[in-house]
């Protein structure tokens, strides 16, 4: 996917706890502020043309809106789907459509990095929530943290909020993240206390208390970031 973009970051998953497990690729760039609607329409003009991806594939625009110093793109491109249409994806050989997309995109934009992942657990129904807070994960024990994970929020996750844990595969930053978690939001107001729900719910602070101590020594908390989602197609 050439001199365009990317970092990671990731996505959106299918439908529940047992949902079947997706796979994503992020592709992270800088574009001036006031090339960005042109950015979007090429974005498009490409995506909204039949077969300009394989199927079962879906693709997404996010603006890199919260983010620290280092985590400096300023937009991603997302694609997620399954392995088999992952896999179809990157497997459509020569492509003059795409390569001209790639040729005009090229001109608003400077690539930044690139990455690759997969979901392994996510909770709550698909929806849109375009707001998206990603939390950046080095964890020593994954299969004690996703257990202890799972525990908690599927039974505390609130109905309007989707979420998934997720490792990095391939493209990994020199933070050397391993797992993110990613919270999907219909508005800021919600994205800006995530752990409001639990307050006044004693059941759910007990538990989230014991989440917490359950994975302290295992899982370090490396970035953070909140993306906002420009177009889906």
């Amino acid at each position: 996917m050439r001199n365009l973009i990317i970092t990671l970051t990731l996505l959106c998953f299918n439908y529940a706890v047992n949902a079947q497990e997706y796979y994503w690729t992020t592709y992270s760039f800088n574009v001036e502020a006031e090339d960005v609607t042109t950015v979007v329409s090429l974005t498009d003009d490409y995506f909204s043309q039949p077969g300009s991806k394989a199927e079962g594939v879906t693709v997404y625009l996010f603006e890199n809106h919260f983010r620290d110093s280092d985590n400096d793109w300023s937009h991603q491109f997302a694609f997620t789907g399954s392995l088999d249409a992952m896999g179809e994806q990157y497997s459509r050989g020569e492509n003059d459509s795409w390569e001209l997309f790639l040729t005009k995109l090229s001109q608003f934009t400077k690539s930044h990095s690139a990455a690759a992942g997969n979901s392994l657990i996510t909770i709550g129904e698909a929806g849109t929530h375009p707001i998206q807070n990603i939390l950046w994960l080095d964890v020593e024990d994954a299969g004690k943290f996703a257990a202890a994970w799972k525990k908690y929020h599927s039974k505390f996750n609130p109905d309007d909020r989707r979420i998934t844990l997720g490792q990095f595969r391939l493209g990994r930053s020199a933070m050397h993240e391993t797992h993110y978690v990613l919270q999907g939001f219909n508005d800021f107001k919600s994205a800006f206390n995530a752990g409001k729900y639990r307050s006044g719910n004693k059941a759910a602070e007990k538990a989230w208390d014991e989440f917490i101590d359950a994975i302290s020594e295992d899982v370090t908390i490396l970035r953070t970031n909140t993306r906002i989602m420009v177009g889906k197609w």
